[in-house]
This record gives C-alpha cells, sequence and structure tokens, in this order.
C-alpha cells in the first residue's frame, strides 16, 4: 500500500528540522532517489518544502519529484501547512490528482509550535479537511507537557516513529 505523509504544521514550526532528523539529520534529498527512516519498514520519495514555501508550485514540485523515482510504488514524505488561503488552500492542494494514487493521506497534525509560543487548532483543520478523500489525521502531541526544547522535540519524533510503525508494520 502507497502512503503519503505530511508533518504538518504552519511558518516556522519545525516541520523541516523535524523531517531532517527522521532521516537520520539528513539536509538534501534528490529526485530519482528513495529514503529509508531507520526502523520503519518504508521507503520515501522525500520533499521537505510545504506549500508554504511554494505558493503556486507546490504540486508541481510534488509531481515532478515523484514524475523522477525509479520506483512507481514509493511512499510520500513532505511538508504542509494547512492555510486555508484561496490561493495555497491544503483541502484543495491534497485534493489535486497528484494524491489519488495513494491508498491513505495521513496529516501528522504538529499540535504544538517548537518552542510551545502556539498551538494548531486542531478540531477546525479535522472539520475543514474531512472532506479530502483517503484522509487520516494524527495529532502529534506528545510533547505537550515538556519544557525543555529538546525534550519537546524528541518526543515529538519518538510519537512521530511509533505513528509511522503502525502505518508501516
Amino acid at each position: 500500500m502507497k502512503q503519503a505523509i505530511f508533518i504538518t504544521g504552519f511558518n516556522n514550526w519545525g516541520k523541516t528540522t523535524i523531517i531532517e532528523d527522521l532521516f537520520n539529520n539528513r539536509k538534501r534529498y534528490y529526485q530519482g532517489k528513495y529514503y529509508k527512516i531507520g526502523g520503519i519498514n518504508a521507503n520515501f520519495t522525500v520533499e521537505t518544502h510545504s506549500n508554504d514555501d511554494y505558493w503556486s508550485t507546490w504540486t508541481q514540485v510534488i509531481s515532478k519529484r515523484i514524475t523522477n523515482e525509479k520506483v512507481s510504488d514509493l511512499n510520500l514524505f513532505t511538508a504542509l501547512c494547512p492555510t486555508m488561503h484561496p490561493k495555497n488552500n491544503f483541502i484543495d492542494l491534497l485534493s489535486n490528482h497528484i494524491f489519488q494514487n495513494y491508498d491513505q493521506l495521513h496529516l501528522f497534525l504538529l499540535e504544538y509550535k517548537w518552542e510551545h509560543h502556539a498551538k494548531l487548532m486542531i478540531d477546525n483543520i479535522i472539520n475543514s479537511g474531512k472532506t479530502i478523500p483517503k484522509i487520516n489525521f494524527v495529532t502529534i502531541n506528545a510533547d505537550q507537557n515538556l519544557s525543555d526544547t529538546k525534550d519537546r522535540h524528541d518526543a515529538k519524533i519518538k510519537q512521530i516513529k511509533q505513528e509511522l510503525m503502525k502505518i508501516f508494520p
């Protein structure tokens, strides 16, 4: 089963840092290559940029990356901003035809910004996005009661890996 994973939060939320850490501190992901997360039974096409980085071209960037893969059944791992802006609406983006070949789209909702100065309105995102075909929402909030920045980050990474193990047994 082909899955798409979206690390979801707003601008400067820590999405890219989390992706890099999950993939063994890797900073670059080349087109035509796939990558693994230690302990997870899956191979991924990886794009660290989200729709808040590439407003009008994010789906094109993802499509190009997928098209250039030599293996057709790779899972996708990327970042997503849950914006409702009319020109960058996450619901419209995830309803794009490029995601039709995935068995499920998993939005890993980072409830707290990396330094805990902001919090996603999880219920609003879920209620807004429940019309997206094949959607699965996963709240990442293991860091909610932690005060140390490193401890919060480590708790998020651990929870994400646990959720990935459920998706890729």
